[in-house]
């Protein structure tokens, strides 16, 4: 493998639609809802610091993972990182992280110096449980806090700092899409984290999945899918979403199917992170069309 690809599958970007995928959503918000002329270039940008910030953060998970033996040469799925399998040193890895975070600093410099400072908070929200998913001192992902971490980063956050940097200025409009996203990209996480349990527990670590044993990780989990559907459908019922956005609901078999997977147990869960992010992929490209065909339509 060369070193590009090598620098490029360390990042994880099979994960990537948890964040682009919020970002693409409140861009076309800002849009559909505000009646704003898409920027372009700022739709691209926020799409592109999203990823930055996501596989940045993808890296220093990796990185402290492997320093608190939470990845070893025994993990399965991309829990087993880079560092553990040996292909990576530990500075590399700090050193490509360092460069990602580099590229989203500059972002988000520009779109403070060009949108409006209203931007901040946001920007600093998404550095607090971007960065520190796994450093120190927050450390949320081994505290039980990652779920919620990542809920707020890429979902809330994401998707609220899209729409801003279209329309700059802040509105409760993002916030109805912004939850389905959370609780998609939490599932993302929760799956993962129900799959390493074991490995997980003898790294010394806590978890959501942990805290609430098997069975209640399971539930943990459909619950965190089936929120996601019910968010839609209640704010289609309140008019804060078109109805067009039950286009959405069409992704229930992949949904089913990944329920199905959490519910066996054992080796099906290899693949139930990127199975999960599929889901999310899938169910965010239908809520955008549903807003594109709103507009055309109404």
């Amino acid at each position: 493998m060369s070193r590009g690809a090598l620098l490029w599958q360390a990042t994880r970007p099979f994960s990537f639609p948890a964040s682009v995928i919020p970002a693409l959503v409140g861009g076309m918000v800002a849009v559909m809802h505000d009646g704003v002329r898409l920027d372009i270039l700022h739709y691209v940008l926020a799409a592109l610091a999203a990823a930055c910030v996501h596989a940045a953060a993808n890296l220093l998970s990796d990185y402290f993972d492997f320093a608190k033996g939470v990845d070893r040469s025994d993990t399965v799925g991309a829990s087993r990182g880079m560092l553990a399998s040996g292909r990576m040193t530990s500075r590399e890895i700090l050193l490509e992280s360092l460069v990602l975070w580099i590229i989203s600093a500059l972002i988000a410099f520009y779109f403070i110096w060009k949108v409006r400072p209203v931007l901040i908070p946001i920007i600093a929200g998404g550095l607090v449980f971007g960065a520190g998913y796994t450093a120190a001192p927050s450390q949320f992902k081994y505290r039980g806090l990652g779920d919620l971490a990542v809920f707020m980063a890429f979902g809330v956050g994401v998707t609220i700092g899209a729409y801003v940097v279209q329309t700059g200025h802040l509105t409760w409009a993002p916030v109805a899409y912004s939850l389905p996203m959370g609780f998609l990209i939490a599932a993302i996480l929760h799956g993962n984290n129900l799959r390493d349990v074991e490995n997980d527990r003898r790294a010394g670590i806590t978890t959501l999945a942990m805290m609430l044993g098997p069975k209640g990780a399971q539930i943990g989990y459909i619950v965190m899918i089936a929120c996601a559907y019910l968010s839609v459908i209640v704010s289609v019922i309140a008019g804060w979403i078109p109805l067009p956005g039950l286009l959405s609901i069409l992704t229930l078999p992949l949904a089913i199917g990944a329920i199905k997977l959490v519910m066996a147990g054992g080796e099906p869960l290899i693949t139930i992170d990127m199975r999960t992010a599929q889901l999310q992929m899938a169910f965010g490209l239908l809520l955008i069309l549903g807003l594109v065909g709103n507009s055309i339509f109404r």
